[in-house]
Order: C-alpha cells, then structure tokens, then sequence
C-alpha cells in the first residue's frame, strides 16, 4: 500500500547537475547529484528501542581458526549480555554446511544462559559456504517474523573473513538474494574480520540487503560495531529508501559507488536503504545523451519510496527534476562546469575506478582491469583540470592503472576495496 507522508516524515532531496548544456551531436556525458537528507527524528532520546528479532551468522571455516573464530565468538557472547528480555536471538554457524547453533529464542535470563551455551562449542570445520550459512540465518529471523506479533526490528549480522569458496560466490547472485530479503523486512549487515580479508563478497550483501559492511580484527571492535548496529534503531528514521528515475529514450545511467542500481523499465533505480535522523547521501549519476536538435530540452524527473521504522506502508514522493538543453560543441565547451557539483562527483568517481578496477583484478581480469583503469583515469584527469583545486586527484591513479596487471594481495586489495566503500 502506498501512502502520502506527513511533511515532518518526508525526506528531502536535492538535485543538481555539474553542465546543463548537451552537444547536440550526441555522446554528451553530465553527471547528476542527487542528494537525500533523513528527516530529523522527534526525541530519539526519550524512546525506547523496539524489540529486535537478531540472526548471528558466524563463519567457523578454517580460515578462521584461531584469533578470527575466537573473536568472533566473544563478541557474540557480549551481544548476548547486552540484548533484553523482549529480544529474540538465533544463532548458525558454517563451514562446508550450515548449523544451527541456537533457534530463534526469546533473550530472558533462561534464554541467554541457553545462548551462551550454544556458543562455546562452535569449532572450525572445513571450507566457506557462506551462501548457505548466511541463508540460513535468514530463514531463521524470517521464521520469528511470520509470528510476532509486534513490530521487531528484524536483523542479520553476518561475521566472517569474507572467503567464500563453496555454494553460491558471485556477488551479484548473493546481492540479489539480500535484496529479495530486504523486501521481505529482513536487513543484513556483514563484519569482515581479520586484516586478509577481501570484502567484496560482504559489500554486496550488506548493501543490497540495506545494512552496511564494517571492518573490524578484536572482540572489542566487533562489540562495539554490533552495539552501533542495535543502537541506530532508535535514530532511524528511514528504512528501505528507494530513488527511481525517469530516463528519457536514448538515455543511459551509470551510479558511481556501491549503492545496488538496476534498470526498471523507463526508470532507473537506486537501493539507499536506512538512513540515520538527519543524515546525508549522496548519489552520482553518470548519463550519456543521445543527439539532438539545438535549443531542444530534456527532462530527468524522479520519485523515492520509503517505509517509516515501525511501518508496512511504502511512503512516495517526488524528488525535484533537472533539465538539459541540447547546444552547439562550442557553447558545450564554452559553458563552465558548476565546481561545488564537480567535487562531489569527482570524488565518487575516483572511488568508483578503484572499485572497479580491483575487482576485475581480483577476478584476474588483467587486461581488462589495465584498459578500464587507464581509459578511465585520462577522462578523469580532463575532468579535473576544470575544476581549480581538483587537480591533484588524478596522480595515484596513474601508479594504479599500471599496477593491476598483477593480482593484488588479500591486504592490499581490502585496503583499496575499503577506501572505494566508505
């Protein structure tokens, strides 16, 4: 069911283009930036956090053993310390198959001595299907959801050190799965755990199943990273948020960054998911026009969808159109680029070259990582020269498309992957 928002629950959305001129002899690419603010909870300190329905997936493989599996382990045991008696928990861990270490129990004192029990005995055994571990843990927060009878904030954590190598691996195919699950009402965020990690894997479901990835080595870290997780609950103020837009014929999209982005039809879609009170996102949008006639105009318009924490109804509204006018190669060139627009993008694009590139890498795609990393770094350098002050953002790129015709280590290639994410 959709609804129309109060104006206090809305969030609210700017949109801006970096040109607005086009060359009327097609090929033209601008870049939109459209950003959404969270609207700003009533008293988030005078509320009381809803009951959560928590799913723990830990990775017991045996590239945890030791340090990794351990760690992960005491932070599910502080978890357990810090839920409530209106909390629900579940516990899997995987190896070559899934386990079941505790179902769905209620968090009394009862229920958290049977938590802690069922976590100690959790070994190491065997390679990663974290597809089938992950999916299991689903299943299990899915089944509590079926039942409760009151608004929970359902929720997986899904801790490993991001290898998979048995069952489904594709990130794509694992996105969509979280996505499905978002749908749902079932959120996942991932830990990555140790320094060697690579989080590709954990960056598509977290995103696409509308949590976050975070990177965490100590029992400590991860502690805090969960307590973070379950204290945002009473500072979210929008879940599931969803902008479309509308592309005229002949126009193409591209989102630079992470955010899961697919093509609906004559609209463009892109997953923000939750949003904290009164926070900001930004999304880069490359277009690429078609020809025209001069003087002619075009017209990007668009809507995002939400739900309110604590409610089923989809929420709509519409976000502000842009407007591009088809122009001579001479004013094209002659028009200047709007700098404050220039830097946002710039900056995403920076990332969005790293990302790509790594992962072509890591998918031991030399050639075609060096030729993406390369074209791309020369138009991103005539970019920047447009732009006082961005000119030094283009240097290292220089070092990277000549480096990724060798694999990247595990460290290295986290550390890159990392920085493209956040």
């Amino acid at each position: 069911m959709m609804t129309t928002p109060t104006s206090s629950r809305v969030p609210a959305f700017t949109t801006r283009l970096d040109k607005h001129f086009i060359n009327a002899g097609g090929d033209s690419v601008r870049h939109l930036v459209i950003t959404a603010t969270a609207p700003v909870a009533e008293n988030p300190a005078s509320q009381a956090r809803p009951p959560l329905n928590l799913g723990v997936v830990i990775d017991a493989s045996g590239s945890m053993n030791g340090p990794p599996l351990d760690a992960a382990k005491r932070a599910t045991c502080g978890v357990i310390d810090t839920l409530k008696d209106s909390d629900h928990l579940s516990i899997v861990s995987f190896g070559n198959h899934a386990y079941t270490d505790l179902e769905s129990t209620r968090m009394d004192g009862r229920g958290k001595q049977t938590g802690l029990a069922a976590v100690i005995p959790i070994q190491t055994r065997g390679c990663t299907n974290m597809e089938e571990g992950w999916l299991s843990g689903c299943e299990q927060v899915a089944s509590r959801l079926a039942t409760a009878v009151e608004t929970e904030r359902n929720q997986v954590l899904l801790l490993s050190d991001g290898h998979a190598n048995r069952g489904q691996c594709d990130p794509a195919v694992l996105a969509r799965h979280a996505h499905e699950l978002r749908e749902r009402g079932v959120a996942t965020s991932t830990v990555g755990i140790g320094s060697g990690y690579s989080p590709t894997q954990l960056q598509a479901i977290a995103e696409a199943g509308g949590g976050r990835m975070h990177d965490a080595e100590t029992p400590e870290e991860i502690l805090e990273i969960i307590a973070a997780e379950l204290d945002e609950t009473l500072t979210t103020t929008v879940e599931n948020l969803m902008v479309r837009l509308v592309l005229p014929a002949g126009v193409e999209a591209e989102v630079y960054g992470t955010a899961p982005a697919m093509r609906h039809g004559k609209g463009f879609e892109v997953v923000l998911g939750s949003m904290r009170s009164g926070a900001t996102r930004d999304v880069v949008v490359k277009l690429t026009f078609p020809a025209g006639k001069v003087n002619d105009s075009l017209s990007i318009s668009g809507s995002a969808t939400w739900q309110t924490p604590g409610q089923q109804d989809l929420q709509q509204c519409e976000i502000p159109p842009v407007e591009v006018v088809f122009a001579s190669a001479a004013n094209c060139h002659l028009q200047p680029i709007d700098p404050d627009t220039a830097t946002v993008v710039a900056e995403r694009w920076k990332q969005h070259i790293y990302r790509v590139g790594l992962t072509l890498n890591q998918h031991n795609n030399f050639d075609e990582a060096v030729a993406f990393a390369e074209t791309q770094q020369q138009a991103f350098e005539r970019y920047c020269r447009q732009v006082p002050g961005l000119e030094h953002l283009p240097q290292d790129l220089r070092y990277f498309g000549r480096s990724v015709h060798r694999r990247y280590d595990a460290i290295s290639s986290k550390e890159v992957l990392l920085y493209a994410y956040k």
